[in-house]
């Protein structure tokens, strides 16, 4: 960012068009990891998921061996 006294020496426009780009770029970033954000979520969803069916599996497993 740039100083304070240099954004203050620009004119109203410049300044405008500066804090615009600040902003846009801002999004950008918050998008990027919006996105980071859901992909670790759905990978953790599909984790906690393939566990459940490992248990599940195991469960079933050992009532089978028992009345066998």
């Amino acid at each position: 960012m740039g100083k304070l006294s240099t954004i203050a020496n620009m004119s109203r426009y410049d300044q405008m068009q500066y804090y615009r780009a600040k902003r846009k770029d801002a999004y950008a970033q918050m998008q990027t990891l919006t996105s980071q954000a859901n992909n670790l979520t759905s990978i953790k969803v599909s984790e906690s998921q393939g566990m459940g069916n490992i248990v599940a599996k195991v469960a079933y497993q050992r009532s089978v061996q028992k009345t066998a």
